[in-house]
């Protein structure tokens, strides 16, 4: 079932694109509003009310991961744990933005499996946590500028010292699959030092 809901993704993601060129850029937190306090809001395998529901938010959810929209732009997809669903956007309103030193958003993480690792941003460094260990690293060089950094539209580069070596990093937009479970994530990162392919998620 999980291949099935990726391939979906993949075929019809360039109709989505296509549609939504004036929509802001995605992935994207929201949070819930308009719904009951003794009510939830649900998940749905499809952008359809028909469509089955394999989860649920709660009525004040808060950091609900968008990460692409429906091809008329009225659902959104969403990322919780290991799976992933179409929310009515009637639902969801999208949080401000905030950025840290970098230019990123502060909850910003990237993951790899095989062997597991994350990395997580601070001010002027990076901690890579694997089976063997956790390890912070200085960034020493970073593109393009705080204020022109828009990780979901520019992507984001960036340089960090290793010993005597400099690692070239990079977290581009576009889906992105862990390959372990149904969630879609939508910034996919790449380095010159670690198993060299892994997902982003806010």
């Amino acid at each position: 079932m999980k291949r099935l809901i990726y391939l979906l993704l993949i075929v019809i993601w360039p109709i989505w694109a296509s549609a939504d060129d004036i929509a802001p850029a995605l992935p994207a937190l929201y949070d819930v509003i308009d719904v009951a306090p003794d009510d939830r809001l649900n998940v749905r395998l499809l952008p359809t009310t028909d469509a089955p529901i394999i989860e649920i938010l709660g009525h004040n959810a808060t950091n609900v991961e968008v990460v692409a929209l429906s091809k008329q732009g009225n659902w959104g997809y969403v990322t919780m744990g290991e799976i992933g669903g179409w929310v009515s956007l009637r639902f969801l309103q999208r949080q401000q933005a905030s950025k840290n030193y970098l230019g990123l958003p502060p909850t910003l993480y990237c993951f790899g499996t095989e062997p597991f690792w994350t990395i997580t941003f601070q001010a002027d460094a990076i901690t890579i946590s694997r089976p063997e260990g956790t390890e912070t690293y200085p960034i020493v060089t970073s593109s393009p500028s705080l204020v022109e950094t828009s990780v979901s539209v520019t992507g984001f580069r960036f340089e960090w010292q290793n010993g005597d070596n400099r690692v070239r990093g990079h977290i581009l937009p576009g889906l992105c699959s862990d390959g372990m479970s149904e969630t879609v994530y939508g910034l996919h990162y790449v380095d010159t030092f670690l198993p060299n392919a892994g997902c982003c998620g806010l």
